[in-house]
């Protein structure tokens, strides 16, 4: 198909979208009109008569036929949003399927192998990467990145420290210490397991969060944690605010339950 054509298709479109959600104003002109000029067709005799009978039957026909023109055009609109739907949801299936296979297959490589071996740290480092891919390839965002920072603690303190990360080429910050506004928000999150959404960190953020040391406008933020055990936090950031959406919070939430679970040896 030709530009052209392209071009021509996309007007008449527009125009019959257009006309569509102003369909009844114009029907209701069209009605008024034929009727106004049935009216006046009596006084007039000859030529003026059969034209404003032809007239007339024009502003009827548009008064019916316009309704009935928007109920086929809202009914194939309807039918072409469902089609697209579900397109999308087949595409994503196949992405989830595709991002997610990988992970199931470690799980069970952890699960299978000797407790306190060199095999299952390897092992949980492929799993870790994987969900860090699987974050940056299923939330749809431009310029994501996703972090994982492991807890850890001994004679410097708490802190959680950068263990990987997967998106943007610039990593994030390296560490949060035990005693910072930031690191103690992080800390409270994994205590009583529970995630943070900042759409927009230029109208809301969390405590200590400072515009100039973080490059990034939009955050979710997961506790990777047990029962019994507290691993870390998984984040998931953008360079623009409200990239991200609440079905990206309950993605990022599943990839933290599964990474927990990768580490839960």
């Amino acid at each position: 198909m030709s530009a052209g054509t392209d071009m021509v298709c996309g007007t008449m479109s527009g125009f019959s979208a257009w006309l569509v959600r102003r369909y009844r104003v114009f029907a209701i002109l069209s009605a008024v009109a034929a009727f106004t000029l049935g009216s006046l067709a009596g006084r007039v005799s000859n030529w003026a008569y059969w034209l404003m009978v032809a007239l007339a039957a024009v502003f009827t026909a548009v008064s019916v036929g316009l309704p009935m023109f928007a109920e086929r055009a809202a009914s194939s609109r309807a039918e072409d949003a469902r089609q697209i739907a579900e397109r999308a949801k087949q595409q994503m299936r196949l992405v989830f399927g595709s991002a997610l296979t990988p992970l199931a297959y470690l799980l069970g490589e952890i699960t299978d192998a000797r407790s306190h071996s060199a095999e299952i740290e390897r092992l949980q480092g492929q799993a870790l990467q994987v969900v860090l891919s699987a974050a940056t390839e299923l939330v749809d965002a431009d310029g994501v990145r996703a972090c994982f920072f492991r807890a850890t603690g001994g004679s410097r303190g708490r802190r959680l420290e950068l263990a990987g990360y997967y998106g943007r080429a610039q990593p994030g910050t390296l560490e949060f210490i035990a005693g910072t506004p930031l690191a103690d928000e992080a800390f409270r999150l994994m205590e009583t397991d529970r995630e943070a959404f900042y759409p927009d960190l230029t109208k809301a953020a969390p405590p200590g969060w400072t515009d100039g040391a973080h490059h990034y406008r939009s955050l979710i933020v997961v506790p990777v944690t047990t029962d019994r055990e507290q691993y870390g936090i998984l984040t998931v950031d953008t360079q623009e605010p409200t990239a991200l959406r609440e079905q990206d919070l309950e993605l990022v939430q599943l990839l933290g339950e599964l990474l927990a679970a990768g580490l839960n040896r």
